[in-house]
């Protein structure tokens, strides 16, 4: 529904750009390897299966998990835009992993348990 105000309602001549980001997870690398403020989407089901809240979820173990990096979603912001600044047209792009690595649910379970075996908090 944003998209289609967008194309109906906006200026013509100002430049637009909107990102879509699939489900945001913490830091791949910057400012450093897991940061994340905020334990919304995938930060607050690693978190209650983490600690032991959570034990099971329903769902099928082998289905892509279309998780995307916040610094890698910040950075693409960042040069969206400025990409984007002088050209008076909507542009809409998609963050996602899901073609170039994706990654399965099981897979992202397995990597989070090892990860927290490793930094203890």
């Amino acid at each position: 529904m944003a998209e289609r105000t967008l194309r109906k309602r906006r200026n013509p001549k100002l430049p637009t750009l909107l990102i879509r980001p699939s489900i945001i997870i913490g830091a791949a690398k910057e400012p450093m390897a897991g940061w994340t403020d905020t334990i919304s989407a995938a930060g607050g089901l690693s978190l209650v299966g983490g600690i032991g809240i959570v034990n099971w979820i329903h769902g099928d173990p082998l289905n892509v998990a279309d998780l995307i990096p916040v610094d890698i979603v910040s950075n693409m912001i960042i040069v969206g835009t400025a990409i984007q600044a002088n050209k008076p047209n909507l542009r809409i792009v998609h963050s996602a992993s899901s073609h170039r690595r994706p990654l399965t649910w099981i897979d992202f379970k397995n990597y989070t348990f090892e990860y927290l075996k490793h930094h203890p908090y």
